[in-house]
């Protein structure tokens, strides 16, 4: 009798650790939301009389996604994520234009200088992401999550704007005479100057990664807490008309006898301070929620079991 007991006891322990660990199928849903920093990927240019540097900005994330677990801990992802990058850029130093002609018609040198002039940019993007997603069980029905995958980002919205202090006043060489505070003459300091705009965009395609720890809430719902990283594999910046240094109108090459500075400004994109290709990358944290939709013939995912003194539950 005890040993019917005994081999009872190990089929009945044996069934239990078969249900405890059977993951190979299930279907689960997950929101999630977070931030970070983040970069639109390109480093400006100094040059002699201007000095140019940059840094990023705050990032954002929004994601939903649908997961299909094909085998144990491990399944394919597809989801739509809003995103959002950002860079500023910031200039300081000084601009010549030589043998600009006046109002009257006099040839001059017009300086420009520059304080702490920014120009920040963003973009927001529906990215589409495709990976393989783990899920591998830890102590106490906690679960490692990972995932690692690609992206196809359509841009939604992509803008620039402008703010600081320009000064302008001209140099005359044949008189020794430097001109300023003449507004009629196109000599001022302007505080109030902040362009904005849009910048052209265009799909790119970029490469992700997450990892985390999914907890239990109740039945079917776990909390997602995760760090990622996004880097574009290809630029998010369409080629377009190449401008002088800084993008003024009177930089470009059918508004060189304008007298009138600055009118009309472009942003910082097409001009030799930035000439690098814009890659938008992020990094940051994420939370939210997986639930896992009960399946009638095989295991959910993740399956949680547990032993008590009357057999074994899943919950």
């Amino acid at each position: 009798m005890r040993r019917y007991t005994f081999v009872l006891m190990l089929l009945v322990a044996m069934t239990a650790v078969a249900q405890s660990t059977d993951h190979s199928r299930g279907h689960s849903l997950e929101v999630t939301v977070g931030g970070g920093y983040s970069s639109l990927g390109y480093k400006p240019n100094s040059f002699e009389t201007l000095d140019a540097s940059s840094s990023g900005s705050y990032n954002l994330q929004a994601h939903i996604g649908y997961n299909f677990f094909f085998i144990e801990y491990m399944g394919v992802g597809i989801g739509a994520d809003i995103a959002r990058y950002g860079h500023t850029t910031t200039l300081k130093g000084e601009l010549v234009y030589a043998g600009v002609t006046d109002t009257d018609g006099e040839r001059y040198d017009h300086h420009v200088s520059l304080h702490d002039w920014d120009e920040s940019q963003d973009l927001w993007a529906l990215e589409v992401p495709l990976s393989l997603v783990f899920s591998i069980p830890i102590q106490d029905r906690v679960y490692i999550t990972a995932q690692v995958g690609g992206k196809c980002g359509v841009p939604v919205a992509s803008n620039y704007k402008g703010s600081g202090t320009i000064t302008h006043y001209g140099y005359y060489e044949p008189w020794d005479l430097t001109l300023s505070d003449m507004a009629n003459h196109g000599f001022y300091t302007n505080k109030d100057f902040a362009p904005k705009g849009k910048w052209d965009s265009q799909i790119y395609w970029s490469v992700f990664a997450k990892a985390g720890v999914a907890i239990p809430l109740i039945e079917h719902l776990d909390l997602l807490v995760q760090v990622y990283f996004n880097y574009a594999l290809t630029k998010a910046s369409q080629e377009g008309e190449e401008y002088g240094v800084v993008g003024f109108r009177n930089d470009r090459a059918d508004g060189a006898a304008i007298h009138t500075f600055m009118p009309e400004y472009t942003d910082l994109r097409n001009t030799p301070v930035i000439t690098s290709t814009y890659k938008p990358w992020s990094v940051g944290a994420e939370v939210g929620i997986r639930y896992t939709i009960p399946m009638r013939q095989h295991s959910k995912y993740p399956c949680r079991c547990v032993n008590d003194a009357y057999g074994i539950y899943t919950y």
